[in-house]
């Protein structure tokens, strides 16, 4: 029997501009050497893209009219027209001229407390609202060999020069167990997006601008660099707690008095984001290193990217009943990794899903399938070929999640075989070949008792929740998508005594949501449509899931009704070809 659990709908759009993809790389005119993260902007628009730890690029562009322009902070800005452009060609970048004379220029450095007091009011009266696509990249390693090779793209969500939100929109891992260990950086995309440039963290060491000038005085002596005509170049290190506070270094333009860019590191951070991913481990030894890079947008500072660093000394402890044999092993762990925002206004079409958004990266990427039309298609940051042998390895050696059809919901994390119940996930993918059942360990399965079942409403002693979730893939003027129906057992209570019928009235009420998911298929492939469109129709399945499924609850009375769930039941075979009451009542028979 054909499930179908993919779909796709193109919209070929009337007159569509050729793109091609060309690559090159960037280095410094005169002394070859490459600029890693390097800022690409198509001239004129919000699309762009960045280089990567090698200097090297891939953006799409038309060739007859699209003009690249390169951006790197301290050096000339160069303009290429792509049309002229050879693949794999290279950029060359000049420096900007250096005003020595500036160092004499004042009596004391009172003056450059000034300056960044000045910045900081300016970044704290900066609160626009943006919205942009994100990139988010990050390799882990030991000295032994690489361990993570960790790729999602994002909505970002930001205020000023502040991310508040990433919503996900697809990611893909590569991971290699070492020491009978893996090493997960499950939520840095959030530590290092999120920090804040202005206001106190006890998560981060003390920046420059999250104090007033008075303060600033006392916690960081200042000195300026070499700086140009454009920008001050002032440099920073703690009087004292050298822990507790950044060392770097800021460029601010000198008109305007924005942030154009600010290095953030700190050796042994007596306060820091990461936590051990088990109690009994424990982390020291903390070193941090980040980098934040500000672009124009709408003629205000938005961030351009993120690059960071950090190494950590890592003590794992593993005794029985978790392994059969106790060891405890130190690994010094580095991982480096970028974010880098882009497409300012145009954010990607988001996963029309509800979940908990507050998941670290690895949870949301089991709830968010796979997207191959979605990596055909993004190529934001080249990856290098350092991370390429890496990715070999890890397909060969480790393994590869995420970039292949299949492996979501709980054969995501089961792949490479963590425990089940730390790594479980709530949300169970349809599929003809599965049947899902009642997990009474979770606490909102707790069952009443007798006398609280009396005396409470249906509604307060149960509710199934199911959601079809829509992932729609923009690929210039083409619409692609993939659907599925997705059973919520985080959302989902259940307080009554689990009795024999339970299991297939779940079942059929998921059964129910799946044949909706396929009537939108149905609908959504009859035309090809606009993206408002496809919203309308996947807003009219959600409504038409509501009003069937209370039609069922509401006949079934819970499973307890026979002739109704038997009328269900035969609805659901002659649909999917399931007998969800025989094929429940044969494992009852078989216990």
């Amino acid at each position: 029997m054909r499930t179908g659990l993919l779909s796709f709908l193109l919209l070929i759009p009337a007159c569509a501009l050729p793109q091609s993809i060309i690559q090159g790389v960037v280095k410094d005119s005169k002394s070859g050497e490459v600029l890693p993260y390097c800022s690409i902007s198509i001239k004129g628009t919000t699309k762009g893209a960045i280089t990567n730890s090698e200097g090297v690029f891939s953006i799409s562009v038309n060739l007859a009219k699209d003009t690249l322009v390169f951006s790197y902070v301290g050096y000339n800005k160069s303009e290429v027209a792509s049309g002229r452009f050879t693949q794999k060609q290279a950029v060359g970048l000049e420096r900007k001229d250096i005003l020595l004379q500036e160092l004499t220029v004042y009596a004391d450095d009172d003056y450059l407390y000034d300056i960044l007091d000045e910045c900081r009011k300016k970044l704290l009266k900066e609160q626009t609202d943006r919205i942009s696509k994100v990139y988010y990249g990050i390799e882990t390693q030991t000295k032994e060999q690489p361990i993570e090779l960790l790729e999602c793209y994002y909505n970002g969500y930001l205020k000023g020069a502040t991310v508040t939100r990433l919503l996900l929109k697809n990611g893909r891992i590569g991971l290699a167990e070492l020491d009978n260990r893996y090493f997960l950086t499950m939520n840095s995309s959030k530590a290092i997006g999120q920090i804040n440039l202005t206001i106190k963290n006890d998560q981060y060491p003390a920046i420059p601008f999250q104090q007033r000038k008075k303060e600033l005085k006392k916690l960081f002596i200042l000195e300026l660099s070499n700086s140009d005509q454009e920008a001050y170049h002032i440099k920073f290190h703690p009087r004292l707690d050298f822990g507790k506070n950044f060392s770097g270094e800021v460029w601010i333009e000198k008109k305007s008095l924005s942030l154009i860019k600010i290095n953030l590191t700190v050796e042994h951070a007596a306060v820091h984001p990461f936590l051990p991913l088990f109690p009994s481990d424990s982390l020291y030894n903390v070193d941090l290193s980040i980098s934040q890079t500000f672009k124009l947008e709408e003629n205000s500072p938005a961030p351009d990217h993120i690059n960071f660093f950090y190494h950590v000394a890592y003590k794992s402890a593993r005794d029985t009943p978790t392994v059969k044999t106790p060891s405890i092993i130190t690994r010094d762990i580095t991982a480096k990794g970028v974010l880098y925002f882009f497409d300012y206004g145009n954010p990607f079409i988001p996963p029309y899903f509800e979940y908990d958004t507050d998941l670290d990266d690895y949870r949301k990427m089991s709830v968010i399938p796979y997207n191959e039309v979605f990596w055909e298609n993004t190529n934001t940051l080249i990856l290098t070929e350092q991370q390429k042998l890496n990715l070999g390895f890890f397909r060969h050696e480790g393994c590869l999640i995420n970039f292949r059809e299949g492996n979501y919901g709980k054969q995501f994390l089961g792949i490479f075989g963590l425990d089940s119940t730390l790594y479980e996930t709530y949300y169970s993918f349809w599929s003809a070949d599965k049947r899902i059942s009642l997990n009474k360990k979770l606490n909102q399965n707790k069952t009443y008792n007798q006398q609280k079942i009396n005396s409470s409403i249906l509604t307060n002693l149960y509710h199934l929740k199911v959601q079809i979730l829509l992932d729609v893939t923009q690929s210039d003027n083409t619409f692609y998508y993939k659907s599925y129906t997705v059973f919520d057992a985080n959302k989902t209570f259940y307080h009554l005594p689990e009795e024999p019928y339970t299991n297939a009235f779940l079942n059929i009420y998921f059964d129910i949501c799946e044949i909706e998911r396929r009537k939108m298929e149905n609908a959504l492939n009859k035309h090809p449509y606009t993206i408002s469109q496809i919203d309308s129709i996947y807003k009219d399945a959600s409504k038409s899931i509501d009003r069937v499924t209370k039609q069922y609850l509401k006949e079934v009375q819970s499973g307890k009704n026979a002739k109704w769930m038997t009328r269900w039941n035969n609805y659901i075979l002659q649909q999917l070809d399931i007998d969800n009451m025989a094929i429940f009542q044969e494992r009852s028979n078989n216990r």
